[in-house]
């Protein structure tokens, strides 16, 4: 399931960003066109691409994992990083 994020104005949202920003939560990145694939503990692949004013976000979860909760706080942390909303912000954007 593809997920879209509104990005606050004055982020310029472009892959560079994006890699510079997946860089602090995982080491393992590539490009596959124009779009980001890494993985972290928790989700065994996450695919981040933008239109330059949305973020899409693609993800697969690693069942293996014990630490779920771990999983979604690092993932909050991230999309919170990348769009400059935190949860609380991004839920009250998606029920207008």
């Amino acid at each position: 399931m593809v997920r879209a994020y509104p990005v606050k104005k004055g982020i310029k949202m472009e892959n560079g960003y994006i890699e510079s920003i997946l860089k602090d939560f995982t080491m393992e990145i590539r490009r596959e066109n124009d779009h980001i694939i890494s993985s972290f503990p928790g989700l065994s692949m996450i695919e981040i691409w933008t239109d330059g004013k949305k973020l899409f976000i693609s993800t697969e979860t690693d069942t293996n994992y014990k630490n779920p909760h771990e999983t979604l706080k690092k993932y909050n942390d991230l999309i919170e990083k990348l769009t400059g909303y935190n949860a609380k912000e991004r839920k009250k954007l998606m029920s207008k």
